[in-house]
């Protein structure tokens, strides 16, 4: 492939997975080899090579339309352009790579750095050879990590953080006193999120997952309880009562759980699992938005007679999450779980693998 160039500051970049919405019964389709120019802005960063990049479940239903209302309507605003559109689209939010270019704003980024990043919904992901992405979401990669290792954690670190400290309010500089329920331990997101925690030196965390994945949740430094036994909610309400929970996975189980939270002490559950994208799917903006709201409201209504209080988080990049990342990371406090490393070419085959939801860790791709 060649390499990169520039021509009247514009970064021509060789997305090899390009998806674009079709009239087919599927509706999409990849477009293969395209040619594409970013104008590398200020404060943007561009890798010279993606090297690893994640598979998220996000990633498996954007390709298939999810989220299309939503992040149109924000990448219309954004351009102050009415008939600006989605595609084509790259998939993928986080990676790891070497930074080939930076713009003239950015300061402690170099060429040459090796770096971890997270990319925000509105740029094109980081399935592809090159990324770009904003200063703020980088951060140097620790040195006691290769690329794929590196390239598993900056997007559910910031998705763990937005729920854990954005939504939450746990405070990540100093001990937290709460004790923390996570539903989907075992997974990407609740993995992470049971290292973050116990580096921050919270009291007690208890996660579900399966009897299979209940031993790498306990190497984790959580509790392990399986979902599927019988006497689960025996087992719950007593290593509880919980001041968090963190739902990872949509599920009887997880709504039964507000049972568990204290009673007026400002106990909150957070879940990652929003019908807000399906919603203004199904039925435009204005009647998603408010069909969401109605969602959220009989959701919430129950636990807040009680002085419990829900709401949905969602991903977002955060500078401090992504400092810390790398310092825990380097410290040993945090310790990637990758479950398998493909090739670009097992690209179809892993987004089936990782829709399933089936997965113990992070599935990566290498170029």
């Amino acid at each position: 492939m060649e390499s990169l160039t520039v021509e009247d500051g514009a970064l021509g970049v060789d997305f090899r997975n390009i998806w674009y919405q079709s009239a087919e019964p599927e509706g999409w389709r990849a477009l293969g080899n395209l040619w594409l120019f970013h104008v590398v802005a200020r404060h943007m960063v561009t890798f010279a090579l993606c090297i690893a990049a994640s598979v998220n479940p996000i990633d498996t239903i954007m390709v298939k339309g999810y989220g299309d209302v939503i992040l149109g309507t924000w990448k219309r605003v954004e351009a102050c352009d009415s008939t600006t559109s989605r595609f084509p689209l790259v998939p993928g939010r986080d990676c790891s790579g070497t930074v080939e270019m930076v713009g003239p704003g950015v300061k402690g980024i170099v060429p040459g750095d090796k770096v971890i990043a997270v990319i925000p919904a509105i740029l094109q992901g980081s399935h592809a050879e090159y990324v770009v992405t904003d200063e703020s979401c980088c951060s140097s990669m620790p040195s006691n990590l290769d690329f794929p290792q590196a390239a598993a954690m900056p997007y559910v670190a910031n998705t763990a953080w937005a729920a854990l400290v954005s939504v939450a309010r746990m405070n990540p500089r100093s001990k937290p006193t709460e004790r923390v329920l996570i539903h989907g331990g075992a997974g990407g997101l609740g993995s992470m999120a049971i290292q973050m925690l116990r580096a921050w030196g919270t009291d007690r965390i208890v996660a579900t997952c399966s009897a299979d994945s209940a031993e790498m949740v306990r190497r984790l430094g959580a509790v392990p309880i399986d979902y599927r036994s019988p006497n689960v909610r025996e087992h719950l309400i007593a290593e509880g009562p919980y001041e968090v929970i963190l739902d990872c996975v949509a599920s009887d189980l997880a709504r039964w759980s507000d049972k568990t939270m204290g009673i007026w002490r400002n106990c909150v559950h957070v879940s990652v699992v929003t019908p807000l994208l399906k919603e203004t799917d199904r039925h435009g903006l204005v009647m998603g938005l408010s069909s969401t709201a109605v969602k959220y409201l009989c959701r919430s209504y129950e636990s807040a007679l009680r002085g419990r209080w829900f709401s949905y988080a969602f991903f977002a990049p955060n500078k401090e999450c992504m400092l810390q990342l790398s310092r825990f990371a380097e410290e040993g406090k945090i310790v990637p779980i990758v479950e398998r490393v493909h090739t670009f070419d097992e690209l179809p085959a892993v987004y089936e693998k990782v829709s399933a939801l089936r997965g113990r860790g992070k599935t990566v791709l290498t170029w």
